[in-house]
Parts: C-alpha cells; sequence; structure tokens
C-alpha cells in the first residue's frame, strides 16, 4: 500500500483546494491506482478505509483545526466505523472523496465520508473518533476551544447514537483475554 506518499501529496496540496469551514464538505479528487485493486479487480475494501484516513487529513488541514491539533498535541483516534458499499471502483477510475463533520456527542466527534464517482455514491462510511491528550480522552466541550473552532450543528444519525452500546470493548486499562468464540456474547 502507498501510504505515506498519498499521505504527503494530500498535505502538500490541501492549500490548493481552498478552505473549508466548520460543516462544510471537504472534496478530494482521488484516482483507483494498480495497487489498490483486490483480486475480484476493483478497489479493496480495506483500501477505502485508508483513503477515508487522507480524507480527515485533508479536512483537518483545510479547516485549520489540524495545525491546532498539532500545537496541542490532541491525536484523533478511530472508535469505531462502518462502511456501506453500494458499486466498485475500478482500477484507474477517478473519484471524489466527500468529508464532513456529521456531528459530536460528549467524547467523540463522528466524521460522514462519500465515495463518489461520476456524481454517484460508490459508498459511503461513517467514523467515530475520539481526540486525546497525553493519551487521555477530550469531551468535546473541551476540544472545540482546544481548537479554536466553533463546532457545526450535530447531525449524528439515529441509529449511531446508542452504536456503540452493543459493540463496546473494554477500556484498553482493563483486562480483555480472548476467548472461545461466540465473541458477541
Amino acid at each position: 500500500m502507498n501510504r505515506v506518499p498519498r499521505i504527503l501529496w494530500t498535505v502538500a496540496t490541501a492549500r490548493r483546494r481552498g478552505p473549508v469551514a466548520p460543516g462544510e464538505v471537504a472534496v478530494l479528487p482521488l484516482r483507483v491506482l494498480p495497487n489498490d485493486i483486490d483480486f475480484a479487480w476493483h478497489m479493496n475494501n480495506g483500501v477505502y478505509f485508508t483513503m477515508a484516513d487522507l480524507g480527515r487529513i485533508d479536512l483537518a488541514i483545510r479547516s485549520g483545526w489540524g495545525l491546532a491539533q498539532v500545537r496541542r498535541r490532541v491525536a484523533p483516534v478511530v472508535m469505531q466505523e462502518t462502511m456501506t458499499f453500494r458499486s466498485s471502483l475500478q482500477p484507474l477510475q477517478a473519484y471524489e472523496l466527500h468529508t464532513v463533520i456529521a456531528g459530536w456527542d460528549r467524547v467523540s466527534v463522528f466524521f460522514e465520508q462519500r465515495f463518489v464517482a461520476d456524481g454517484q455514491v460508490s459508498a459511503q462510511t461513517l467514523v467515530r473518533m475520539r481526540f486525546l491528550q497525553r493519551g487521555k480522552g477530550v469531551d468535546t466541550d473541551r476540544l472545540w476551544p482546544m481548537l479554536g473552532m466553533t463546532p457545526p450543528p450535530s447531525h449524528v444519525p439515529e441509529w449511531a447514537k446508542g452504536w456503540g452500546d452493543g459493540t463496546r470493548l473494554p477500556s484498553p486499562r482493563e483486562d480483555a483475554p480472548a476467548g472461545p468464540p461466540p465473541f458477541w456474547g
């Protein structure tokens, strides 16, 4: 996978795409590269999540709060993500990645991202992220002032409001031994 060159390209070209205000959609033009495809001859499902990372990096830089994250030493980490696929992206196909802050709750920020080819949504993801400072979570009531931004209105989908309840894992500070299946019980 060519993550590092793509990250560097995204960072180097972000300002050229123009500023994005909180609540606005950041559009990142991309193309399916040969090393993005799998044996079914379309973009691999894991690559979608990697490209989604690029979209959030692009949004952070273009909105200005990425620099504030670095200055305040606030690091975003993914808590949960889900992807729904509608149609495949083919080798060398151009597409756009649309990224927006969908909303937040007390501890996390939700990002909605869409992979758009020829004006049609190919896949969509919702990503729930927590921001950490010195290894500890920063609640959103402290996060927004730290990043120097007024948050956009929160439009977290109703189904995502209790998202973590059924899939929550123990805290990293707690024991979580691997046991026999079923794992979701």
